[in-house]
């Protein structure tokens, strides 16, 4: 009976040893999940960021890569697939490693020739549709699509967005393939705000390429900076066109640039040497379309086809 009684008057101790080992199981169990999970979980692909300038000389069937700027690849690591008239080509990784002199990586500066002709029997002529995808092995992610023209060479130096494109209006629709070749039937469709600009209603085309791509070292200056956008606008549906230019140094501005309404699509040509003139705003470089619609307009809708920088 003593026994019993000490027993009953010491069970508070034993309650807080059980719910010490309870907390301590379940601390254990929260942890062996979490490591489950960090440990099963692969990630993301690091699919490396790198510009390339890329040209076509279709008297020899020829199509040049140059490495223009970001991270080197590894030759084994990557393999460049062409697609000419809907037709798909390959260019294997042993193949650019002994077009690069045996080098185990393609580095800035670097241009990979492929001969059409030799390779795969096609003869390039000034019409012809050819893309060019740069395919990571690993993950089979596309390092980056580049569409390949005759009018805009090697010495044009115009550059297309390669980030991100945005579009907040209600039902509108853009992507990067929209914007990166004239005339092959996509382009955005953008709606535009109803009797004013609103400024939360837009399209956002974000270059972000590396200034090597446009020949730059770090910290020089912009002599030239020409933006080139085709777009049109249905049945004369839009009152008001503007176009805003980020200015990244110093500060961070908006500039704004009117545009003309076109009912079919048309190329127009903007100076922003004003503003555009470092290697930071090159780096941070991106444009924002906005537009405000007549009244009782109908199939309102703004396309833009073609957006591209150059810059000297």
């Amino acid at each position: 009976m003593p026994d019993l009684k000490k027993l009953i008057e010491n069970r508070s101790a034993v309650s807080e040893v059980m719910g010490e080992i309870l907390m301590t199981t379940i601390a254990i169990l929260l942890v062996s999940v979490i490591s489950i999970f960090i440990f099963t979980y692969d990630g993301a692909d690091d699919v490396p960021h790198t510009q390339v300038k890329e040209w076509i000389d279709a008297d020899t069937d020829k199509i040049y890569l140059e490495h223009g700027g970001g991270k080197f690849l590894e030759t084994e690591a990557f393999e460049i697939v062409a697609t000419i008239n809907g037709e798909r080509y390959v260019y294997t990784s042993s193949k650019i490693y002994a077009e690069l002199g045996n080098q185990s990586s393609w580095q800035l500066g670097d241009t990979i020739e492929i001969d059409a002709s030799d390779e795969w029997g096609i003869d390039i002529r000034d019409e012809d549709s050819v893309k060019v995808f740069l395919i990571d092995k690993t993950s089979r992610q596309v390092i980056q699509y580049l569409t390949l023209s005759l009018g805009e060479s090697e010495n044009s130096n115009w550059g297309t967005p390669q980030g991100t494109v945005t579009d907040t209006s209600s039902g509108g629709a853009a992507t990067l393939l929209d914007v990166q070749e004239k005339g092959d039937g996509l382009h955005t469709s953008y709606s535009p705000s109803t009797s004013a600009i609103d400024p939360s209603i837009y399209e956002e085309f974000d270059f972000d390429m590396n200034p090597a791509f446009w020949g730059f070292g770090p910290g020089e200056n912009v002599t030239a900076a020409t933006l080139k956008i085709v777009y049109r606008v249905n049945t004369s549906s839009c009152e008001q066109i503007e176009l805003k230019v980020w200015d990244a140094e110093p500060t961070g501005t908006w500039h704004n640039e009117s545009l003309p309404e076109y009912g079919s699509f048309t190329a127009e040509e903007l100076d922003l040497s004003g503003y555009i003139n470092s290697t930071d705003d090159l780096a941070g470089f991106k444009v924002r379309i906005l537009a405000s619609e007549y009244a009782n307009a109908s199939a309102k809708r703004l396309n833009v086809d073609y957006v591209a920088l150059q810059a000297i």
